[in-house]
């Protein structure tokens, strides 16, 4: 499947919006979306969420023989798959460009920085090594991938731990980790890659491109660069030159993203050993019940209101849906008036429900540019079957006060014509039949 083709309607709107300062998404043009790292159950196996780009990183190991030129370090492979599930246009039985770039990125930024001590991989010299293989699958591709992945697969190789190992004579015996306890490997720096989107023939820069962004830019550069603000790797490609005053300008900004992320990474990695010291459950079922990692946890989920007054500057914009939706319960209320009568049951539940006060109703914050929802993370969102109850009966309770105020208002409008006798008479001699309130 191709990739839809953008209009040149979508290229201008962005590359304007760009030159007045302004991102599609309401970002600052130097501004980085939200980072999430979660743990897996096991060691090495990380999900890492920057935006709505979303990666899977895991690290495992195997015995091998050493290479010939190097007899006495270990092995370091990095994989990264781009499949349909991060787009529909990429194809899963051939590696596309973008994911044969992505490789050598992650490649030069890991391997050729030397972040990795390969000397402690040695089992017994010139004939058993330890071989890591950090596998990296991008779930959902929305721009600025490869942050995401070396995000991803940098955690996940600070966070996993090799099976300790014996050594009896030739022989080698590789524990479990429940006979010794596993041996994290030895990292010198963490490095991570920092990228930027070029606009304005190499005039603008802006962090974090999305997909979108991605698409329309002339150029992008991508910083390899650690805690300590040592570059690790730069690429440059685009069809556009790019000054030496904006590269420098972007080199300081992503030196410090990239003192952020890391840590970010080191905290992570903390908590989540403390949690299984602690014996706090792990794994990625666990923050699908916290609400971490599933899709309603993003910052913002645009979503259309009923009754919602947004509240701007000082003035009071009212949904176009409200007055409709008011005439239309108004409607039906008169409908169920006419067809059912008020009992006396009805009566006394009413009495009960205006004697209990309104319950209040939660605040919701609204954005800068719109109304959305900003789920509330605190807490366990999941509700049991009580609380379940709890609001059907509060609702059934709103509902049922709703019905009892149009029916009064249907009464007190009868009672006005129905207070003056009404004469009806056949128009001949006979008598005159004289009809009151109580006869009706």
């Amino acid at each position: 499947m191709k990739e839809t083709l953008l209009s040149n309607n979508e290229k201008s709107f962005v590359q304007k919006a760009i030159l007045e300062s302004i991102r599609v998404d309401g970002r600052k043009m130097d501004e980085f979306r939200k980072l999430r790292i979660n743990f897996g159950s096991e060691w090495g196996l990380v999900h890492v969420t920057l935006g709505q780009t979303r990666a899977v990183a895991r690290v495992t190991c195997e015995v091998v023989q050493p290479k010939a030129t190097r007899p006495n370090e270990g092995t370091l492979f990095v994989n990264v798959e781009l499949g349909p599930m991060a787009a529909p246009h990429f194809d899963g039985g051939r590696q596309s460009d973008e994911c044969v770039q992505l490789n050598r990125i992650l490649e030069r930024a890991l391997k050729d920085s030397g972040c990795l001590d390969l000397e402690s991989l040695c089992l017994v010299a010139e004939e058993k090594v330890w071989n890591l293989r950090i596998d990296v699958n991008v779930l959902n591709h929305e721009g600025n991938v490869i942050d995401c992945c070396s995000i991803a697969a940098l955690t996940a190789l600070a966070h996993f731990k090799r099976p300790d190992i014996t050594v009896d004579g030739e022989n080698v015996i590789v524990h479990t980790m429940e006979e010794k306890e596993p041996i994290k490997v030895t990292l010198y720096h963490y490095p991570i890659c920092v990228s930027y989107a070029i606009f304005n023939k190499g005039a603008v820069a802006i962090a974090d491109p999305t997909n979108l962004e991605e698409r329309v830019a002339e150029a992008k550069m991508v910083f390899g660069l650690n805690s300590y603000g040592e570059l690790c790797g730069l690429h440059l490609g685009g069809i556009t030159l790019t000054s030496a005053n904006l590269l420098l300008r972007t080199s300081k900004k992503a030196s410090e993203r990239a003192r952020l992320v890391v840590e970010m990474i080191k905290a992570a990695i903390l908590k989540d050993g403390q949690n299984r010291e602690n014996g706090v459950p792990v794994g990625f079922a666990e923050s699908i019940e916290r609400n971490e990692i599933t899709v309603h946890a993003q910052d913002r989920i645009s979503v259309r209101l009923k009754r919602f007054k947004l509240k701007i500057d000082g003035e009071d914009h009212t949904n176009s849906d409200n007055e409709a939706d008011e005439s239309d319960g108004e409607k039906n209320n008169e409908m169920e008036i006419n067809e059912t009568d008020t009992t006396a049951a009805e009566a006394n539940a009413v009495q009960m429900v205006a004697e209990e006060p309104d319950e209040p109703e939660q605040l919701v914050e609204v954005g800068d540019n719109g109304a959305v929802l900003v789920p509330n993370v605190e807490g366990n969102q999941w509700l049991t079957e009580e609380e379940l109850q709890k609001v059907a009966r509060a609702e059934g309770k709103k509902r049922l006060k709703t019905s009892i105020k149009s029916k009064k208002k249907l009464k007190r409008e009868t009672a006005t014509w129905s207070e003056e006798p009404l004469e009806i008479s056949d128009g001949s001699d006979g008598e005159t039949v004289v009809l009151t309130s109580a006869d009706l």
